[in-house]
């Protein structure tokens, strides 16, 4: 009975340690592209919005690359 407790413990302290480790991967928040967008537009750079936002410039050039793909609604008018 009393290695069952200790292992029961054992697996609880392991959980509330691990969590804390496990949660710094994911971010605490997410940020849209308009907000990149709007943060540009006041005249940030690209550099202050990835250090402000906290977001990989991947991300800044995703969200202000503007899409190659055609619509069916421009396909259709061409």
């Amino acid at each position: 009975m009393k290695r069952i407790g200790m292992l029961r413990t054992t697996l609880v302290v392991a959980l509330v340690v691990g969590t804390p480790a496990l949660a710094t991967h994911k971010p605490a928040h997410t940020v849209s592209c308009k907000q990149i967008k709007d943060a540009l537009a006041s005249g940030k750079t690209t550099e202050d919005v990835e250090k402000d936002m906290k977001v990989s410039a991947a991300r800044v050039k995703s969200c202000t690359t503007p899409s190659h793909h055609k619509s069916k609604e421009t396909a259709k008018h061409t």
